[in-house]
């Protein structure tokens, strides 16, 4: 109901500045926002871990990698504002590992794009023309120092160019699972959302979901229809153990 931005502390601690409007609020009203994705990576994430977090808006999955799974984080969040409180977000809090914070976008090559920067959780790469102008690099640059073991994107129809500035990126077996919103947003750029999962599934990723009450995953031919995001996994024999350790010791 407050028009104003306040602050929430969930998960043992975790803080964040919140206003209506956004999606991180749903730690406050549901107890856990994106409540499958976000308890699938508490159990997969390790502390040593890599993992970046392509689109971390205000920042839920970077807090909950690096806050309650203590391990490496970078996050990227193009739109100035909006980065302006991803790093408030992390501010607030006591990190363990101090989060590496990169204001940019990601694109199939360097140079500068023009995004929207009046849409909350859904701002984008313009195909208008209005908007902000915005550095961008690609996928291989940004990880050319170290190859994440876990990635997240969430870039609303802008997934495909962030794949084919990452091609090296893909191909490297360190990186084990993608987690990506598949909504058919990609229409916006004359993408199709079959072109990506083929992308993915050409580098060796193919798409899961995971039931949390039998502790399985069922391989599925297209995107989870379910949910926002979908799992694709490389190396699902590692995935499965660390999942099964994970749940194994939580019922102890």
């Amino acid at each position: 109901m407050l028009k104003r931005e306040v602050t929430i502390t969930y998960l043992n601690g975790i803080k964040a500045k919140v206003k209506k409007g956004d999606g991180i609020v749903g730690n406050y009203h549901s107890g856990l926002h994106e409540a499958a994705d976000s308890l699938f990576l508490m159990h997969l994430l390790r502390e040593g871990d890599s993992f970046l977090d392509i689109g971390a808006n205000v920042g839920h999955y970077t807090l909950l990698a690096g806050l309650y799974s203590k391990c490496k984080v970078t996050a990227i969040e193009p739109i100035p504002s909006t980065f302006e409180r991803l790093s408030n977000n992390v501010k607030s809090n006591n990190w363990k590992y101090q989060p590496e914070l990169l204001n940019i976008g990601l694109s199939n090559e360097s140079g500068e794009l023009v995004f929207t920067n009046q849409q909350f959780t859904t701002n984008k790469v313009s195909t208008s023309g209005h908007g902000i102008k915005v550095k961008v690099k690609s996928l291989d640059e940004t990880c050319s120092q170290q190859i994440p073991d876990f990635i997240k994107i969430d870039v609303e129809g802008y997934e495909w160019f962030v794949l084919n500035g990452g091609l090296n990126t893909l191909s490297n077996p360190n990186l084990k699972l993608i987690l990506i919103e598949l909504n058919e947003s990609g229409k916006n750029f004359n993408i199709q959302d079959e072109q990506i999962i083929q992308l993915l599934k050409d580098k060796g990723f193919l798409p899961y979901v995971f039931n949390l009450e039998t502790k399985t995953f069922a391989a599925i031919d297209f995107k989870n229809t379910n949910q926002f995001n979908t799992l694709f996994i490389k190396d699902l024999d590692f995935v499965s153990s660390r999942i099964g350790t994970a749940l194994n010791s939580s019922l102890k």
